[in-house]
């Protein structure tokens, strides 16, 4: 009989008395499967010339410990009455092949400038030995995969890691960065070690998805502030620069330019104790001295021109001086 891990299988077996006397039978399982076989009813009682059909009952479990392959089955038939009359039955079972692999991808997201390295765990749970290989998948071709090793033998419940490093083929210099997802399919390669009475294609394990995301090289941050240093140069050489150079270029005029020289006789350059016409003032006159005398010759009729009208003597002190002698 078969029975494949994880599935259930039944075998029947007649017990028989042969004795003269009425005897019991304790029958128990014996061997491998011993844990996952049972045997219904597990005891039975005769009377001479009878017989009984008990049924045993295989569950596998669905685990790499139960190898796949012919193993021995027994079961004890043990007489109550007459015990060295024991006997064991055995027969043999075909376990049938199982395939189950468990992978893990760590981690599921990488980031980098140009390329990432990823760790990928696999783990046989099948109960036949395997050779696996690992297809890659990507939407574009702007990925490369390389895979250290290439190929992975496994026995039964036995794990092992491999390297995976994804690398892009050009960088990204500026902007947000470059989501890339990408897939790995694990697949088994070569011939099969136990092969079933009918064929089988190869099995195929989990498809794993991942992301490779590519920063650029230059971040946005970096971007934004060269634009601000560049509209701080443009305005310099705009506005701020030709501003300084007119003030500098005033303030240099400006120390260059001769300065006014104040006259002795006052701040504002005119000459003092005269009048509009050049002539002095009659309050401008000091104490002691006589009216001004006119000499030189006398203007003729048609060069005469009308006096001007002498300024009004001020309150300053000229006006308080006593009058002229005469």
């Amino acid at each position: 009989m078969s029975v494949t891990p994880g599935d259930i299988a039944t075998i029947t077996l007649t017990v028989r008395n042969d004795s003269d006397i009425v005897e019991a039978y304790d029958l128990k399982v014996v061997g491998p499967g011993a844990e996952w076989t049972t045997v219904e009813p597990e005891r039975v009682s005769l009377y001479p010339g009878t017989s009984e059909t008990v049924t045993l009952r295989l569950a596998p479990p669905r685990s790499p410990e139960i190898r796949a392959g012919e193993m021995p089955l027994g079961v004890r038939i043990l007489p109550t009455e007459h015990p060295e009359s024991v006997k064991v039955l055995e027969t043999v079972v075909l376990i049938g092949e199982f395939h189950e692999l468990r992978t893990e991808l760590s981690p599921r997201r990488r980031r980098g400038w140009l390329r990432g390295r990823y760790l990928l765990a696999v783990r046989n749970q099948g109960n036949t030995p395997v050779r696996v290989g690992f297809t890659p998948g990507q939407a574009g071709e702007e990925l490369g995969f390389a895979f250290t090793p290439a190929e992975l033998a496994l026995e039964p419940g036995e794990s092992k890691e491999l390297r995976l490093r994804v690398r892009t083929s050009s960088p990204v210099w500026f902007g947000d960065p470059v989501v890339w997802p990408f897939t790995v399919d694990v697949r088994e390669t070569g011939e099969r070690t136990e092969a079933e009475n009918r064929p089988e294609e190869p099995f195929a394990g989990p498809t794993l998805d991942a992301e490779f995301v590519q920063i650029p090289i230059f971040p946005k941050w970096l971007l934004i502030l060269l634009a601000a240093l560049l509209a701080l140069l443009i305005a310099w050489f705009t506005l701020v620069r030709p501003a300084v150079r007119s003030a500098a270029k005033e303030a240099a005029t400006a120390a260059v330019q001769p300065r006014p020289v104040p006259s002795e006789g006052g701040t504002d350059g005119a000459t003092s104790g005269t009048g509009e016409t050049g002539r002095p003032a009659e309050g401008d006159q000091k104490p002691g001295e006589g009216p001004a005398r006119v000499t030189g010759t006398a203007l003729r009729p048609a060069e005469a021109r009308p006096a001007a009208p002498a300024p009004a003597p001020g309150p300053g002190p000229a006006s308080r001086a006593r009058p002229p002698s005469t």
